[in-house]
């Protein structure tokens, strides 16, 4: 495999897997918001989890870079690709958890830009490599 898909493969996996944590988060802020403390430590936790076979793929991914052939068009569209549907469903997911329980909208927003910034880390590492080999 070449490398420039470890990084494809390291930011679709943190992508998708914090966007989903972050979407069962906000729905459990929304049914117990006084608890607002141990959802964002289990949220942290969870991404620090969900982190670790990117974070492995990143690395693999730079040990090969420099016998990479494979064109960047491709790897770069999927990235992108992954990053807005995940922030368009978190998005959408916020969205309708604020009709719900309009008295937790700047709580619901804090946690959404904390998720989406969290979740368009490890994709931002993935274009930058793409374009330093």
């Amino acid at each position: 495999m070449d490398a420039l898909y470890f990084f494809v493969l390291a930011a679709v996996i943190a992508s998708f897997g914090i966007s989903i944590a972050l979407r069962s988060s906000m729905e459990k802020l929304v049914l117990e918001p006084e608890t607002l403390p141990q959802i964002q430590s289990k949220f942290f936790i969870s991404v620090a989890i969900i982190e670790v076979l990117p974070i492995i793929l990143i690395v693999l991914g730079f040990i090969g870079l420099m016998d990479s052939t494979a064109s960047a068009f491709i790897p770069l569209v999927i990235v992108g690709a992954t990053v807005l549907i995940n922030f368009i469903i978190n998005l959408m997911k916020k969205s309708a958890l604020e009709s719900q329980a309009p008295d937790l909208k700047e709580k619901l927003m804090t946690f959404f830009l904390m998720g989406n910034v969290l979740m368009t880390a490890l994709p931002i590492v993935a274009v930058v490599a793409t374009f330093i080999r």
